[in-house]
């Protein structure tokens, strides 16, 4: 089911292209996986009553709401930007926003910044995402793909195949290895509170990049949405 609808996220926002567009080599052979969502933005909006997650593209705008998924075209505003189709509409204009679903209109929407990061990876099929700070990180594992680690606020990028999960007493361990780089994950599932934002998680991580240097933060498995 996860990849249906990863499968069907591409189709409607032109997100998907043939293998040479998506790959590049890098200097040492190693192939890197470009970000097919690089035209799109995820937003994640809290109305009065009411809460959606949003993916736009040149044109189009694709809305998870409680009850479905839909693809709305863009259509002509005559102020702000405006995606409609059948029962569904959404329009905004600066930090407005509204929401109508068959008749229903949810108003004073706005933005909530602080989700979108963990709400795209879940779409972009993450089956487990963790942060850390000083200096801030953050961890992406594909089961069965690849593990994702930038650190140094986004300086540092590392990309290695994940060759499978191994367990040693309580922890999970994920371990891959490309060219010179190499990551060893460990997670435990255990209550962890984030040191910046206080926000608890009920996963301890530590990821220790070729074998000398160690983050220490916090982490939480991501269901892909219905």
């Amino acid at each position: 089911m996860k990849w249906i609808y990863l499968i069907v996220c591409c189709m409607a926002l032109g997100a998907c292209g043939g293998d040479d567009a998506r790959r590049s080599e890098a200097a040492d052979g190693t192939i890197v996986e470009r970000d097919q969502y690089s035209q799109t933005t995820t937003l994640v909006y809290t109305c009065n009553d009411y809460e959606f997650i949003a993916r736009t593209a040149p044109g189009e705008m694709a809305l998870w709401l409680q009850d479905r998924y839909v693809v709305l075209p863009q259509v002509v505003s005559a102020s702000g930007a405006l995606y409609e189709d059948e029962d569904v509409s959404f329009w905004s204009k600066g930090d407005e926003a509204m929401l109508t679903v068959a008749d229903q209109d949810y108003q004073n929407c706005h933005q909530s910044p602080q989700r979108v990061p963990w709400e795209d990876a879940r779409r972009r099929g993450v089956d487990f995402r963790a942060i850390g700070n000083e200096p801030g990180w953050y961890l992406e594992i594909q089961s069965g793909q690849q593990l994702l680690f930038v650190g140094e606020y986004g300086a540092a990028r590392v990309v290695v195949p994940d060759t499978g999960v191994a367990t040693e007493g309580p922890a999970r361990i994920f371990h891959g290895a490309a060219g010179t780089q190499e990551l060893r994950v460990e997670i435990v599932d255990q209550p962890c509170a984030d040191t910046m934002s206080g926000v608890l998680f009920p996963s301890r991580v530590t990821v220790t990049l070729n074998n000398n240097t160690t983050y220490d933060g916090c982490g939480q498995s991501l269901d892909y949405p219905w």
